[in-house]
């Protein structure tokens, strides 16, 4: 706009030169003229080119906002289905777990079955004895309940453990949850894992919705975990993250998920659940920083 100012300038101080030279014609006042309105012209075509890109740096500003509401939005999806994923691949662990189990208490109970058989047969046939009848239904105690005669139903024995003991809590038990959880922390501490894993339990049962909980089920899925029991573990550990979502124990249990899939040689599976607690609330969290280490 500069350019064009100087040189219509130019053009008037010429023209005025020269009718202050000579006699004033009417050619020269017509010359004026035109050249003022054709820089009144070009002095309007700059503001309106002015206005229009100044329209369109609105609209590319606009479009900016708008690609990286969608790139966050995109973002939040990928999170997502990290997180899907890594639930399914639980539920996989899961069912396959479920099925060795059930699996594996068929074959022992085939296997005590067929082995008592054959002793009672070697028995017999040593005694020369005969077998007694099948039982029948009453003898089963099958045509009633367990306790239609008034009596108590049994107490089960406790559950055995894998060391031949059984789990059982100790007797001198706080009666609040923060004191159970000290307490099991104490015992996780020198390694006695089933002793703590007990004291959890009982917190979990009795305290339900107790302010520790989150940590409570967090140690619990601990004390697989330092047993090295990796898939129980990532059971737990999901159980943590599906119930607390807003802990920070969340965070920590998909870091230990992370380092289960890795301790069973699975390092791809592994940073889904890194990944995870370094996304959403984790951002800032202690595992994120760990788990960024993983990355």
């Amino acid at each position: 706009m500069g350019i064009v100012r100087l040189v219509v300038l130019a053009t008037v101080g010429w023209s005025s030169a020269a009718w202050a030279s000579s006699t004033p014609t009417a050619e020269y006042a017509r010359q004026v003229s035109t050249a003022q309105i054709r820089l009144a012209q070009l002095e309007a075509l700059l503001v309106e080119s002015q206005l229009r890109i100044e329209q369109l740096e609105d609209v590319i500003r606009q479009q900016g906002k708008n690609e990286a509401a969608k790139l966050e939005n995109l973002d939040q999806v990928n999170a997502e289905v990290v997180r899907l994923r890594g639930a399914i691949e639980v539920l996989q662990f899961e069912t396959a777990e479920i099925k060795r189990v059930v699996s594996e208490q068929q074959i022992a109970v085939e296997r005590r079955q067929l082995h008592a058989e054959m002793r009672l047969a070697q028995i017999e046939k040593l005694l020369s004895i005969k077998p007694p009848p099948p039982p029948t239904d009453e003898q089963l105690g099958l045509t009633g309940t367990a306790t239609a005669d008034g009596g108590t139903p049994p107490v089960p024995a406790p559950a055995p453990t894998t060391d031949g003991g059984t789990e059982e809590a100790p007797s001198d038990m706080p009666e609040d949850a923060a004191g159970k959880l000290e307490l099991a922390a104490k015992h996780m501490a020198e390694g006695r894992n089933l002793v703590a894993r007990a004291i959890l339990e009982s917190a979990i049962e009795q305290h339900v919705g107790a302010p520790e909980m989150a940590e409570i089920r967090y140690r619990y899925a601990e004390t697989f975990f330092n047993e090295k029991d990796w898939r129980r573990a990532i059971s737990k550990f999901n159980e943590v993250i599906n119930n607390f979502p807003d802990s920070p124990w969340k965070c920590w249990s998909f870091y230990r998920q992370g380092e289960s899939f890795e301790a069973m040689g699975q390092g791809e599976g592994a940073k889904a659940f890194y990944k995870g607690a370094t996304t959403d609330a984790c951002k800032t969290s202690d595992a994120a920083k760990e788990a960024k280490k993983k990355l």
